[in-house]
């Protein structure tokens, strides 16, 4: 017998429903208490606690993307805030029931977004209710997307496949590379409150008001926190904002205007003050962490395509950020509020997703192959000039001297003798270290020896083959055939018996220094 461990639909809803009256309860209580607070004040005039909770009502569907309209002013900008928390809660609270299938995403959503609609006709007349109700319910489809209560249905198939792999890897990177971008703007925004403070509070004292309304003012500016973020974020990579018509603060230039007086506002930059550092201390960053995340694909392709998704991810999501920061606040010149979602998108994607891209490049593990090899010749090359000048400084020639020979053999810097036979004779009957040239330098006697064989009773040298199918050990260091051509153009002189048999001091043999 299969039982049924569906949730009930009623269950769902009601899940759906509470962050909804939630928020909403917690602001018109709020506009309700400030109104009492100042209920005395001439300011305001005839209004009622009935106006104030439409107000109330009207700005609270800004959050979920609605526009409220009194005395002929549209109110657009989204107190961010808010729409975290109702993110936060509807999270909380669908984590707890097992979303089986669409049937019960469509459920959620439906409820959602149904509640902020209807709650929206509260509000007052003019008001865009229906942007609200989309908003809600894709506030509601993307906590069930972040869910890990949600069954195995979601995708089922798509990203266990190569190309659902590279997308939902791509998505993974643009997200942990945005993440990246928040922090640094988080950092930034820190800052110029830090730097602007005094002028904030300047701000701030042009209002005469009591400690009430002084609270009540901060807990308005604390709801377009994060959208404040996004600003910053905006201006660290250059895409700018704008704070009305005709103004742009960026970090590549700033066109100011007259303001508001909004005390937070005083943490902008003042004209002239161009940044455009900071658009390098963002590719930086991107770029470490690309590095850091190139380990996890083995192939170079992957990379490439993987890449190439995670731009096009990365544009995506700073168009939408930009989307909801931006709005109006007032009428005329401050309709026009926040970043614009293409010019976010262009520097997003060049700021944020190409470093990414190019560190995962450098970091590879075929880039740091061939980083070592390029080294490796470097070495030995300068390895090589410095042997040629010891050579010929000396007073002595190189061939057949023992003493120079052995001289020349001790010298930390000088290549390894080739694995050659002369005869039945090897220089050292232990097989060549595979991509090195030449035999290892063994003990005293040499391994023939304590084996109790002689020179000529050696094994013949194992051969690595190297990279282009050679004989790696016939080949030196600098990578020469060292059966054609000696150290200086001379023919090699073979090592003799009592070279061979001379033991290597300690931390000679540089074969292993890579």
């Amino acid at each position: 017998m299969t039982v049924d461990t569906r949730t009930h639909p009623l269950r769902l809803a009601a899940a759906a429903v509470q962050p909804i009256l939630l928020g909403w309860a917690s602001v018109v209580i709020l506009g309700i208490f400030s109104y009492t607070l100042m209920a005395d004040s001439p300011a305001l005039g005839s209004t009622t606690w009935q106006d104030v909770a439409a107000v109330s009502t009207g700005w609270w569907l800004t959050a979920l993307g609605g526009t409220l309209h009194f005395d002929g002013v549209g109110i657009s900008l989204p107190p961010l805030t808010i729409t975290l928390l109702t993110y936060l809660a509807s999270f909380a609270l669908l984590r707890r029931h097992p979303v089986k299938d669409w049937i019960d995403v469509l459920i959620v959503c439906g409820a959602s977004g149904g509640t902020a609609a209807l709650l929206g006709l509260l509000a007052p007349t003019g008001s865009y209710v229906w942007p609200a109700g989309l908003g809600a319910a894709a506030v509601a489809l993307l906590a069930i997307l972040t869910s890990k209560n949600r069954s195995d249905w979601f995708a089922a198939g798509i990203v266990s496949s190569p190309a659902g792999r590279a997308i939902y890897d791509g998505l993974m990177l643009a997200r942990r590379g945005m993440a990246t971008a928040l922090v640094l703007a988080v950092l930034a925004l820190v800052t110029s409150t830090v730097l602007g403070w005094s002028e904030i509070l300047k701000i701030n004292g042009y209002y005469i008001v009591e400690w009430h309304s002084g609270l009540m003012m901060w807990l308005l500016q604390l709801a377009y926190l994060p959208t404040l973020i996004l600003w910053s974020l905006a201006y660290i990579i250059g895409a700018g904002f704008a704070v009305g018509a005709g103004t742009a603060f960026s970090a590549l230039g700033i066109t100011a205007a007259p303001l508001p007086a909004i005390p937070i506002l005083g943490a902008l930059p003042q004209p002239g003050d161009a940044s455009a550092w900071l658009l390098a201390i963002v590719a930086v960053a991107l770029l470490i962490q690309g590095i850091r995340q190139a380990r996890a694909f083995p192939d170079m392709v992957e990379v490439f395509i993987t890449g190439l998704i995670q731009i096009a991810f990365t544009a995506l999501i700073g168009a939408l950020l930009a989307v909801l920061a931006q709005g109006s606040i007032g009428p005329d010149r401050l309709a026009v509020v926040g970043p614009e979602a293409l010019t976010m998108a262009l520097h997003g994607a060049v700021v944020i997703g190409v470093p990414l891209v190019l560190g995962m490049i450098i970091g590879h593990r075929s880039s740091v192959a061939a980083y070592r090899s390029w080294m490796e010749s470097v070495g030995s090359s300068l390895r090589g000039l410095r042997n040629g000048k010891s050579s010929h400084g000396g007073s002595e020639p190189l061939g057949g001297d023992i003493h120079m020979v052995s001289a020349v053999a001790n010298d930390p810097l000088s290549p390894d003798w080739p694995d050659r036979r002369v005869g039945n004779a090897s220089a050292d009957s232990a097989p060549a270290s595979p991509g090195r040239g030449g035999p290892p330098r063994g003990a005293a006697g040499g391994m023939a020896d304590e084996e109790g064989g002689g020179l000529a009773d050696s094994e013949p040298p194992v051969h690595s083959a190297g990279p282009n199918g050679e004989k790696q050990s016939d080949r030196g260091l600098d990578g020469q055939d060292w059966a054609d051509v000696g150290f200086y153009g001379e023919a090699p002189t073979p090592p003799t018996p009592a070279t061979a048999q001379t033991a290597a001091e300690p931390g000679l043999d540089r074969r292993d220094d890579s």
